[in-house]
């Protein structure tokens, strides 16, 4: 699976931010919120892939087993890839999450 440029751009744009020594509030909420709704794409697709995993499991032995194999394993890969994604993009978040605390005036 190919890295998503939207991800890719939304790491960067959060990692930017949360490294800045004085990022604006505005860029730093608009970031955040871009960042959520990539998280919750992510999610969504991770769902999809499980279901169609479980599923193809489930119907282990009505195809050639070659067929069953490589589409399990690749709905597996796609899986745990989109696992990881979530993790890096979640503790990219939190970080930037900080950053928001910190510079939000009381």
């Amino acid at each position: 699976m190919a890295v998503n440029p939207d991800r890719a751009a939304v790491l960067e744009d959060i990692r930017a931010l949360a490294g800045a020594s004085a990022p604006a509030l505005d860029d730093v909420e608009r970031t955040l919120t871009d960042g959520y709704a990539h998280a919750l794409q992510l999610e969504s697709e991770r769902l999809r892939l499980q279901r169609r995993l479980e599923q193809q499991a489930g119907a282990l032995g009505t195809k050639p087993p070659s067929d069953q194999v490589a589409e399990i394993t690749g709905l597996a890969r796609g899986v745990a890839e989109t696992d990881g994604e979530l993790t890096e993009l979640r503790a990219a978040l939190a970080l930037l999450k900080e950053t928001a605390q910190r510079i939000r005036p009381d």
